[in-house]
């Protein structure tokens, strides 16, 4: 009787359920290996994912570091000289508006042209290619030889080049004395631009000698013939726009002189002749 009340009151074992029944250990195997079975592809993720990220949170802190350097640098000596920079440009602009007039880059243009057509008469502005034809398919890198180069002077002397030095002292007189110089400036460009058409050119594209000596040979105009073609041409254009805007500058500061409505003149010359003081008569 006392053996059975004990196995009444024995509570469950390892080896048996809640319900009295014996548990099968094989069971409890499974159970046991799937846990690391199933945390195994969360701990891969887990790493790649380390792996991933911290790369980018160090490249992320440099960045950080880098941004902050630029960001005081710029403050430092970036920005005062951005705002330097504008303010010379608004110095600039200030002072363009105040000083530079359209008579002022009129005669600055007018003077690089009586420059550029003085000094195209010590450059070349001839020559005869020898053996053109067969240099064609490669004249970009390797063009024709040229022989008997010549300066403009030796087709028209020195007239062109005193052309020039009277074409600046007009300029400079015009500016400074009477607009109505400038005018000139047409008339030398008109002459300059008649040398060069009917004396340059024919003498200019003549082989001479060069046609016997070599085969092929094909008189070229350099450089030095259009830049003193083109500045004729500029003083031929420049000439009456700058006398018309010395004109009207000089007008706007003397209104009175340039409509001939100059009272303190009118009243001395009124003083000055026998019939004035008829009229001063009449008039009182």
């Amino acid at each position: 009787m006392r053996r059975r009340r004990r196995n009444r009151h024995r509570l469950p074992g390892a080896h048996e359920s809640a319900a009295g029944r014996p548990m099968d250990s094989a069971s409890r195997v499974p159970q046991a290996r799937a846990r690391p079975v199933l945390s195994s592809p969360a701990h891969l993720v887990a790493i790649v994912h380390q792996i991933l990220v911290w790369p980018w949170r160090l490249w992320l802190g440099a960045a950080e570091v880098a941004g902050g350097f630029v960001l005081r640098a710029w403050q430092a000596v970036g920005l005062p000289l951005v705002e330097l920079g504008l303010g010379a440009l608004r110095g600039a602009l200030r002072f363009s508006e105040r000083e530079v007039t359209p008579a002022r880059g009129l005669a600055v243009v007018a003077l690089a042209a009586t420059i550029g057509l003085g000094a195209s008469q010590f450059s070349d502005y001839r020559a005869v290619e020898v053996g053109a034809a067969s240099y064609r398919a490669v004249e970009n890198l390797a063009p024709a030889p040229e022989v008997d180069e010549r300066s403009p002077r030796s087709a028209h002397g020195v007239t062109v080049f005193a052309i020039a030095v009277a074409a600046l002292f007009v300029t400079v007189f015009a500016i400074a004395r009477n607009w109505r110089l400038a005018r000139l400036l047409a008339v030398l460009g008109m002459a300059v631009i008649v040398i060069c058409l009917l004396v340059d050119v024919p003498k200019g594209l003549r082989e001479g000698s060069a046609a016997i000596d070599y085969q092929g040979a094909k008189a070229t105009l350099l450089g030095g013939f259009w830049v003193q073609l083109w500045s004729a041409v500029t003083l031929v254009i420049v000439g009456p726009l700058l006398a018309a805007q010395l004109r009207s500058e000089r007008a706007a500061r003397h209104p009175r002189r340039a409509r001939g409505l100059d009272a303190p003149g009118v009243a001395r010359a009124l003083h000055a002749s026998p019939r004035g003081s008829g009229v001063e008569g009449a008039a009182t």
